[in-house]
C-alpha cells in the first residue's frame, strides 16, 4: 500500500489480456482459454486480497479486428466483477490492432493515481496478419507509454505462444526478464495445447506478483523454473 500524509492507500494494478481468437485457435485451444479465465479470476482475487491491491482487468480479443470483452479504454473491471463470455473463433490475426487498443488505455488518468507497473499478456498461436511495420509501430508505442522524461519502459509485456506461433514476432513484443535464471524475452511456449490454460494461469499470476513486489518498476521480472508447468 502507498502512504500519503500518513494515510494508507491501496495501490492499483492493471492487467490487460490480449487473446487471439482467430480461426487457428479452433478446438481445444479456444476451449482451454474459455475454461481458464474463470479459474484465473479466482486465483487473481486471492492474490489481490492477500497483497492488498485493487486489481483492474481489461481483456481484448482479436481476430479480424480487436474487440473489448472486459473493461473499456477508460476503465478496467474490478477483478471481483469480471464476467466472462466464451469466445468463438473467426477470421485472421489482427495483433497490431489489439496492441493499439491496449495502448489507448495506458494513460495515468485511466490506470489510477497509485498504479503499479501495468501488465500486458499476449496469447496467440499465429502470425500477425496486420502489416509488420504497423505491428512494430504499435509495440514501440506501448514501450514508450508512461515512460515520461525518464525514457524507461513502464509496461511489462509478456507473450504466450501456442504450438505453431511465430517466435520472432513474440520476441519483438516481449519485455526482458529472467526465465530459469536466464535473462531473455518473456516468451512462454506451449507445445501441447492441453496445457494452455495452466500456462496462462501461471504466467499471469507470476507477472502480477512481479509487479506487486517491484513497486518501483525498476527490476526485471523473475519466473522461477520450480513453478514452471509446461
Amino acid at each position: 500500500m502507498a502512504s500519503k500524509d500518513g494515510i494508507l492507500t491501496r495501490e492499483t494494478l492493471n492487467l490487460i489480456l490480449l487473446i487471439d481468437n482467430s480461426y487457428s485457435m479452433n478446438g481445444n485451444r479456444i476451449s482451454q482459454v474459455n475454461q481458464c479465465i474463470p479459474v484465473l479470476k479466482d486465483n487473481l482475487i486471492g492474490v489481490a486480497n492477500d497483497e492488498g491491491v485493487d486489481l483492474k482487468v481489461r481483456i481484448i480479443a482479436f481476430s479480424d479486428k480487436a474487440v473489448w470483452k472486459v473493461g473499456t479504454v477508460e476503465r478496467g473491471e474490478d477483478i471481483n466483477s469480471v464476467v466472462w463470455t466464451d469466445l468463438d473463433v473467426v477470421g485472421e490475426t489482427a495483433t497490431a490492432a489489439a496492441i493499439r487498443e491496449a495502448n489507448k488505455s495506458l494513460k495515468k488518468a485511466y490506470l489510477g493515481a497509485h498504479a503499479l507497473r501495468p501488465v500486458v499478456v499476449l496469447i496467440t498461436d499465429g502470425n500477425c496478419t496486420d502489416d509488420h511495420a504497423d505491428y512494430l509501430a504499435a509495440i514501440d508505442e506501448m514501450k514508450t507509454r508512461l515512460s515520461g522524461s525518464s525514457g524507461k519502459e513502464k509496461v511489462m509485456r509478456v507473450a504466450i505462444g501456442v504450438e505453431g506461433f511465430n517466435r520472432a514476432e513474440l520476441v519483438e513484443f516481449a519485455s526482458e526478464g529472467f526465465i530459469m535464471d536466464e535473462k531473455q524475452p518473456l516468451v512462454f511456449p506451449v507445445d501441447e495445447p492441453e496445457t494452455l490454460g495452466k500456462v496462462i494461469n501461471w504466467v499471469t499470476v507470476t507477472s502480477i506478483m512481479s509487479s506487486i513486489t517491484d513497486a518501483g518498476g525498476e527490476n526485471l521480472p523473475v519466473f522461477d523454473e520450480d513453478d514452471w508447468v509446461n
